[in-house]
């Protein structure tokens, strides 16, 4: 029992985190800030943290979209989900997921998505959760008056 116990805990504090870092494929792109990953042996939603798009039938939404999936489809993208080592500009803001969608900053060629978005008026700077970082290096628009 005492071994049993032993292993139980070694486990817990040695095992690594779910997700961390994932690299895969962009892939279906639901949103302007939520796209499929897919990677090598399974496939997960990711929802770009700190940031925030225009939903379907909104006046922006199609465009937003159109950004999102021009940045990522079909090429090699790299997450970290919030939370998780290296960290992101969401850490101690943010839940690591959301509606079965994994919270993450994610790049592309080494450039962060969610900053060149809010670049170029395709999402807004959700400062609850970036603590004003994408309008601070973008000049970009914060969100305003956002849901909790």
């Amino acid at each position: 029992m005492k071994l049993a116990a032993s292993v139980l805990i070694l486990v817990t504090f040695v095992a690594p985190p779910a997700f961390a870092e994932m690299v895969g494929q962009g892939a279906n792109v639901t949103d302007g800030d939520t796209f499929d990953l897919a990677m090598p042996d399974h496939m997960v939603k990711i929802r770009i943290c700190g940031i925030d798009a225009p939903e379907g039938g909104r006046p922006g939404s199609r465009e937003a979209w159109a950004a999102l999936s021009a940045l990522v489809h079909g090429k090699t993208v790299r997450c970290i989900q919030v939370g998780q080592p290296p960290g992101t500009v969401c850490d101690h803001r943010s839940r690591s997921t959301n509606r079965d969608r994994i919270v993450a900053q994610c790049f592309v060629d080494g450039q962060d998505i969610a900053v060149e978005l809010v670049r170029n008026g395709n999402a807004c700077d959700w400062q609850k959760f970036s603590g004003g970082h994408y309008q601070s290096l973008t000049g970009g628009k914060a969100c305003a008056g956002k849901r909790e």
